[in-house]
């Protein structure tokens, strides 16, 4: 095997690059963009609440240049005008290529959007429209909110991205920030305006990307072939192959003495292995990993070594011949080439002795802890000897979860499915798995688990998964079980959201009079030194819950990697419901340390009913002293006089609302039958898992251990409580610490039991009733919330990310 870096080559063909792919690239509608786009109208939402300005940032940044006058002054003019140029020279650039007059057209588009976008937004804040479109040639005063000029080319810069090499895309998106500051500096406009303005020219070229299409950034086969001579390996021929992932691309060479070899190749330009791309798989799918801060050469090498490790476990692989960067930063892994693939056979071509061959690769590859992450018809093939291999190790996984390892094998079912028969393809996976094996691969048998190609090569089969799923059924002689949920993102979750937010938003208006203008002045008022205290409260909070979770086991286990575990709940509590998340998660980790799984859930089920008995034990306890709870009014606060008596209805209300879901049920018979039918199934479960658990019951009769798990989950509710009245000081009001105790304990409990990851519009809906029926102003209550639930929901996965892949890394989950 060969392992090369740069080397000192410079050819004419290995000049700088200014293009990504050749002219003629074929174009995509990608879902990254969607997540461009969503992410820009986002942050036009939060910059409204400011909105126009100026803020506290515009005044420093205001006093900072005007410090900085007499020295860079000149300079402003200079680069504001550079920006313009850049902007110019992007678009005669493909005028002046041939076959690149396509991308002119996005340009128009994407610059027609932009100013449209400019000038709307300016306008819903109150900037004139003829102030935006004058700002579009001016260079000074007056300051509008949006920077039309800036808009305009950060809409023919991005849209021309795709397009460009990767230091061209740089140093474009270096002279929009430079020009953005040079507009500030010559006051055309504020910090809010030029932010508010790249953000419009983002979603402008976003919108014309989903309407024309981009490119893939695929480097040209004359590209790969000096690339290869980079490397030390000199081809005469280098051919398109069948594109796998969507960071990569495969290509097919050939020596001068006709060996063939196959070429994946990381192209330094490839728009979807930028961080965009790599956050959609990672959020849509369970198991896809966001390559974030990992190079092309960790990549390349990552699958070298995946391939290497796999064949020293006796797994058929390609033979590695080279790895490495070229010069141009692109990098290739070359490896033998295979005589075909799964996908490229005829039915009469799989035999079984081959089928038993790809079972047992895949077998012998799971069982040494490795997950493929990409079994399909490209990936399994077959070698120039005759025998089955695996290709493709890019996604690979070491000390993989078992789910990892079960998809796998039921994509290798729907790949084997779709060149011979369903009922053939299950009898080879009996024959390697068993029907016990079988039936644990089940769950993973759906469309979620699948790649795009195969499911694209499954819609135009006669026979469809459901049915593949009822043979695989029949002959593991087992009941259909659930399936795994292994989609995070899915259109119906996403509308789930949506109406779950229009509905808070009409309830909260209706039963409180919130005025959201009044929402965002507070907001712009707030003590943010503060907040920042709440939000470094914040990590404390896990501290007590660890010691909770090592008082509902038996097991001996070390604080430290329980604490990792309480922080990484709060990452995946992100995409699946918190009670849902810390129970999964919770018994994987039990599991590690050698806990059968009935014992593993019974723990983390003691865990979670304790923290219950506390909530409710805390919420009795307020209720029932002589404590303030909701009918009492606010000790403190500038704002008492004027709110006036409490509302005791809004309980009544909340309580009718429970009072009309419970009617509803009854009432609908296809409801009432759903909760008829669900309360034997969750009899039985529950008394199965109390027989199954006995011996984890006697951790209710370790004094220490219910001290720890009652005393743990009590300073949970109490740190809680804690962060709300810092977040709620930060906007100069103060309540009772009961009432903070019993609003924090109230909403957790309602919203943990809600199928929404979370609990999010749900929580914060609860918090603003709850700080209203106290007495807190409408507008101070919303801000509170949001500002509560940003510090103990929205950031802490930033530290939880961390947390989780330190678990994984020593292979804790």
């Amino acid at each position: 095997m060969t392992v090369r870096s740069e080397q000192p080559r410079t050819t004419v063909r290995a000049l700088a690059r200014i293009w990504s792919s050749s002219p003629d690239a074929r174009r995509f509608r990608r879902p990254t963009d969607v997540l461009l786009l969503l992410s820009s109208l986002l942050f036009l939402g939060l910059l409204s609440l400011p909105a126009p300005g100026p803020s506290g940032a515009d005044d420093a940044l205001a006093t900072l240049l005007t410090w900085l006058e007499p020295v860079f002054g000149w300079l402003w003019s200079v680069v504001y005008a550079l920006l313009a140029l850049w902007g110019l020279w992007l678009v005669l650039l493909p005028a002046a290529s041939r076959g690149r007059r396509r991308l002119l057209v996005d340009q128009a588009a994407a610059a027609v959007l932009a100013l449209a976008g400019a000038t709307l937004v300016g306008a819903l804040v109150g900037t004139d429209p003829s102030d935006t479109i004058h700002a579009l040639v001016a260079s000074g005063p007056p300051v509008v909110y949006v920077a039309s000029r800036i808009a305009v080319l950060t809409a023919v810069v991005v849209v021309a991205s795709p397009h460009l090499a990767r230091p061209w895309r740089y140093a474009s998106r270096l002279v929009i920030g430079l020009g953005a500051l040079a507009a500030i500096g010559l006051g055309t406009t504020n910090l809010l305006g030029a932010a508010a303005a790249i953000a419009v020219g983002t979603a402008a070229a976003a919108i014309t990307h989903l309407l024309l299409g981009t490119p893939q950034g695929r480097l040209t086969d004359e590209q790969v072939q000096v690339a290869l001579a980079d490397l030390g390996v000199p081809v005469t021929r280098v051919a398109p192959a069948p594109t796998h992932g969507s960071a990569s691309t495969v290509l097919l060479a050939e020596t001068a003495d006709g060996t063939a070899l196959r070429v994946t190749v990381y192209g330094r330009d490839a728009w979807d292995s930028q961080v965009a791309g790599s956050l959609w798989t990672a959020l849509t799918r369970r198991g896809g990993r966001a390559h974030v801060g990992s190079s092309r050469r960790s990549r390349v090498e990552h699958e070298a070594l995946l391939t290497l490790l796999a064949a020293q476990v006796q797994v058929p692989t390609l033979d590695v011949v080279a790895v490495g960067v070229a010069v141009q930063r692109d990098a290739l892994l070359v490896t033998s080439n295979p005589a075909t693939t799964l996908a490229e056979l005829e039915p009469e071509q799989l035999t079984d002795a081959l089928l038993g061959e790809m079972w047992q690769a895949v077998v012998r590859l799971n069982r040494a802890g490795i997950a493929h992450g990409q079994i399909d018809g490209n990936r399994v093939v077959i070698r120039t000897d005759g025998t089955a291999a695996l290709a493709d190790f890019d996604a690979a996984r070491q000390a993989a979860d078992e789910g990892d390892l079960r998809t796998d094998q039921a994509r290798l079912l729907v790949a084997t499915s779709l060149v011979v028969d369903p009922d053939r393809a299950v009898a080879a996976a009996v024959a390697t798995l068993g029907t016990d094996g079988l039936a644990e691969v089940l769950p993973y048998l759906q469309s979620a688990a699948l790649g795009r190609d195969t499911r694209t090569d499954l819609r135009e089969e006669n026979w469809s998964l459901k049915e593949l799923r009822a043979t695989a059924v029949a002959a593991a002689g087992v009941e259909e079980p659930p399936l795994e949920r292994l989609r995070r993102v899915t259109p119906r979750s996403i509308g789930v959201l949506v109406v779950v937010a229009l509905v808070v938003y009409f309830v909260v208006t209706l039963l409180t009079g919130v005025d959201f203008a009044s929402v965002a002045d507070a907001l712009t008022s707030a003590n943010w030194a503060w907040v920042l205290a709440a939000l470094l409260l914040t990590p404390v909070i896990q501290v007590s819950s660890a010691g909770a979770t090592l008082g509902a086991t038996l097991a001996r286990l070390r604080y430290l990697p329980v604490l990792m575990l309480q922080y990484a709940i709060q990452f995946i509590a992100l995409v699946i419901p918190a009670s849902a998340a810390r129970l999964a998660l919770e018994v994987r980790f039990f599991q590690k340390f050698g806990i059968p799984a009935a014992a593993a859930v019974s723990f983390g089920v003691i865990d979670s009913v304790s923290g219950f008995v506390v909530q409710m034990v805390l919420i009795v306890v307020i209720l029932v002293s002589g404590l303030p709870g909701f009918t009492e009014k606010l000790l403190t606060g500038p704002s008492e006089a004027e709110s006036g008596e409490t509302d005791p209805g809004l309980l009544a209300v909340l309580a009718g609302l429970l009072l009309v879901v419970v009617i509803v049920t009854v009432a609908v018979p296809r409801l009432r039958r759903r909760v008829r039918e669900a309360v034997p199934r969750i009899r039985s479960a529950l008394t199965e898992q109390a027989r199954a658990a006995q011996s984890t019951l006697g951790v209710l009769r370790r004094p220490d251990k219910v001290a720890a798990m009652l005393g743990g989950n009590l300073g949970v509710q109490l740190l809680q409580a804690c962060v709300l009245a810092l977040c709620l000081h930060a906007f100069g009001e103060s309540a009772h610490f009961s009432q903070l105790i019993l609003i924090n304990t109230a909403v957790s409990l309602f919203s943990g039991l809600m199928p929404i990851p979370g609990g999010m519009g749900v929580a914060e809906a609860g918090f603003t009733l709850g700080l209203q029926a106290i007495g807190i102003p409408s507008a101070i209550a919303v801000s509170t919330a949001i500002t509560f639930r940003l510090v103990t929901f929205y950031l802490p996965p930033i530290w939880g990310a961390p947390a989780m892949r330190w678990l994984r890394r020593r292979e804790y989950v």
